[in-house]
């Protein structure tokens, strides 16, 4: 391919996605500017999963064994019922779903994560990174897109992706209003080290405990002995975006009737701080002219399916890949980028709301789940998810 030097691309946004965007583009050769409007880049939250269709998008940029420097591969995922204690169902992670999958399950501390895309990105000739960047307008002229940021600098760039998260500025560009949804549950979050982790839980394994209208998961996040714990309820109130003070009270009102040692775990959630879980509806465009979405401004999911980040990285190696092809008709490859990828990403988005409803599962349906997720073998779990976890062709 024969080297570009046209003016870079403008990304919106240093998460994740926006990382994973600029790297995309680099190994084709194409140019960056990435805008973050934090002063450094950061990211928010403690524990993240890597499922192995995220390791097969790492590998193919050539990144993947930074990743596996600071990653923790846990041996099972657990389903246990949070009344009872009974566990309903084990599934091999580790070796059997590395070999199963060609790629492993990791998880890890966010922080940790972006440090490592950050690390990667300043190697790269052809990626900008500017902190302290809060975009505030976007203005498509001819065959330029400018970026105006809080402090009046402008930035101009043939094309823009909004990588700016589920309170996209540049969504609103695109799309108008199209809004978060708010699911009607909370989330309150722990990170402690592994000495301060309640006796008898084995550690090595991601448990989810299940009970009615909440649940609560821990797992190991990095390879410095830290935990990452979770509890979700589904909520009688609906705080908006900008409410982030916990009420512990409410908390553990939800779990109140739950097995002893689900009790014991939530004493160790941070309950000073909480937020309201939101996604976006699944629709089939994201772009409009020269501007376009990629990952949770696009398709923001709720959690279960542990798949937010993989459809950034996935998202963002087949929109340089269209970008590649279509060599400066922004309009067509971001039409191709979209037509590929909507189906895949609502798949996320719609499953995660029904397994989110599966975990809060009471009266007759909790006990059909119960049943239905005993008597499932290991094949046909690895079965059901072989359509997330085998991931996209690669070119």
């Amino acid at each position: 391919m024969t080297e570009r030097k046209p003016t870079p691309i403008l990304i919106v946004g240093g998460g994740i996605g926006g990382m994973t965007a600029a790297l995309a583009l680099a190994k084709k050769k194409i140019s960056s500017i990435v805008l973050e409007q934090a002063a450094q880049f950061r990211e928010a939250g403690a524990g993240i999963q890597f499922c192995p269709n995220t390791f097969k998008v790492l590998d193919y940029l050539q990144i993947a064994a930074a990743f596996k420097e600071i990653a923790i591969f846990p041996e099972q995922l657990c389903y246990v019922d949070g009344l009872t204690g009974n566990e309903l169902l084990s599934l091999p992670l580790g070796k059997e779903i590395a070999k199963k999958f060609h790629h492993p399950f990791g998880s890890f501390h966010r922080e940790e994560v972006l440090r490592c895309f950050v690390k990667e990105c300043r190697k790269s000739p052809y990626i900008t990174l500017v902190t302290s960047a809060k975009v505030k307008d976007i203005e498509e002229r001819g065959e330029l897109v400018f970026a105006k940021t809080e402090d009046g600098t402008l930035y101009s760039g043939e094309a823009l992706i909004g990588c700016d998260g589920i309170w996209s500025v540049v969504r609103q560009r695109v799309l108008g209003n199209h809004m978060p949804r708010n699911s009607g549950q909370i989330i309150y979050r722990g990170v402690v080290q592994r000495s301060q982790m309640p006796q008898g839980l084995n550690l090595d394994n991601i448990v989810h405990y299940v009970r009615p209208s909440a649940h609560l998961v821990y797992y190991p996040i990095g390879n410095n002995g830290y935990f990452n714990i979770s509890a979700i309820f589904q909520s009688d109130r609906f705080p908006d975006e900008h409410e982030h003070i916990g009420k512990p009270d409410e908390l553990f009102h939800w779990f109140q009737d739950s097995h002893p040692k689900v009790l014991e775990i939530l004493e160790r959630v941070d309950t000073s701080i909480m937020r309201a879980l939101c996604d976006l509806q699944p629709v089939s465009e994201w772009s409009k002219g020269r501007i376009t979405l990629l990952g949770d401004a696009a398709h923001a999911t709720l959690p279960y399916l542990t798949s937010g980040a993989g459809m950034a990285v996935e998202d963002a190696v087949v929109l340089a890949e269209k970008i590649a092809t279509y060599q400066g008709d922004y309009v067509t490859a971001f039409q191709a980028y979209q037509k590929e990828r909507y189906i895949r990403t609502a798949y996320v988005q719609l499953f995660s709301r029904a397994y989110g409803d599966v975990h809060h599962s009471s009266g007759i349906k909790r006990e059909l789940r119960n049943l239905l997720l005993s008597r499932r073998t290991v094949e046909e779990n690895y079965s059901w998810i072989s359509y997330l976890y085998n991931g996209i062709e690669l070119s």
